[in-house]
């Protein structure tokens, strides 16, 4: 090989590694959230619908404007990859603060990782011991702990000032969203929007008041994985889960808007939507006779979600009128 050859296959080399470390430094520089918020859209590219990035105005105590990154993803990836990982989660847990209980099942992505560092299992079941011993804001014509939507509780998994010990953020924030043994997806008055949109806005005051910057949330209160009993209006179980889906968007909007004036640390929030459960709904056969009303029907649902998640934020309900179908049942709750 020429002297020419090699230096030229040295100088490839070397600018590879150059290359990589940049991406590698500038991966880095993006933060937990936006860092997934890239990788999920490179996953899917037919989700891509489902993506879009809020800036919304930094108030004086804050230096930067707040980013709310709406994503098609999985939770755990949050948790599992430490490149994903955030300050904090807000997490669905259930009204009795029942952390082993079967509903609702997101619950799981958090306890199933503490529940492998015995040391934060016994620190989160201490917290939560304390929050028993006081007074409960739940009134006759709702039992339990919390108050569904409304009620939240914040619980310390790591000390402050060091990383997280397992695969889950240093705090989370839980926020009631069904019973124990669950049933609350037939009780969609639960679910009015101005419920979600205060439990939403207690999680992130007291999160952003400890120092987090960064944290991550599913859809909460959509219970749309689940057959719903009650269906008077007859509105098809798709159907369903779209308007369910779009009201949790809502909700969860008008809360950030309802934190966003009085911020102060946090600059990133990151709304998952379950991949798996749009794919569920919409994805059919690439070679079905399916195929094109099918990926309709996804880009009107994933541009209603959009439409509800830039409302909410601007601090307007999204309501039936907003959407396509029939959602009255679900979206017009006060």
């Amino acid at each position: 090989m020429s002297s020419l050859a090699r230096g030229s296959r040295s100088f490839a080399v070397v600018l590879a590694g150059s290359l990589s470390l940049a991406a590698a430094v500038a991966f880095a520089q993006q933060g937990p959230i936006a860092a997934m918020f890239s990788d999920d859209q490179q996953r899917d590219a037919s989700l891509a619908a489902s993506f879009t990035v809020v800036d919304l105005p930094a108030p004086s105590a804050a230096g930067s404007p707040l980013k709310v990154y709406l994503s098609a993803g999985d939770m755990e990836r949050a948790f599992d990859r430490a490149p994903f990982r955030p300050d904090a989660a807000i997490v669905p847990t259930n009204t009795e603060l029942q952390i082993t209980a079967a509903s609702p099942a997101t619950q799981r992505v958090l306890i199933d990782r503490v529940q492998k560092q015995p040391e934060v299992l016994r620190g989160l079941q201490s917290q939560i011991e304390a929050r028993r011993k006081q007074p409960s804001p739940a009134t006759g014509a709702e039992s339990g702990l919390l108050r569904i939507g409304i009620d939240s509780f914040v619980a310390q998994l790591s000390a402050r000032g060091t990383p997280s010990p397992g695969a889950f953020p240093k705090s989370a924030c839980l926020i009631a969203t069904d019973f124990p043994n669950g049933g609350a997806v037939d009780r969609r008055e639960l679910f009015a929007q101005d419920r979600v949109r205060q439990g939403v806005a207690a999680c992130l005051d007291a999160l952003d008041g400890s120092g987090v910057q960064s944290l991550v949330l599913p859809l909460m209160g959509a219970s749309s994985s689940k057959v719903q009993a009650n269906d008077a209006m007859l509105e098809g179980q798709r159907t369903l889960r779209e308007c369910r889906l779009i009201n949790s968007t809502a909700g969860i909007a008008l809360g950030i808007h309802d934190f966003a004036g009085r911020r102060h640390n946090l600059r990133d929030i990151g709304v998952i939507q379950w991949d798996q459960e749009i794919a569920s709904m919409f994805k059919v056969p690439a070679d079905s006779r399916a195929a094109r009303s099918a990926q309709l029907a996804y880009r009107s649902y994933a541009d209603q979600v959009q439409n509800a998640l830039r409302k909410g934020l601007a601090g307007q309900k999204t309501s039936s009128s907003d959407v396509n179908g029939s959602c009255r049942t679900i979206l017009d709750v006060k």
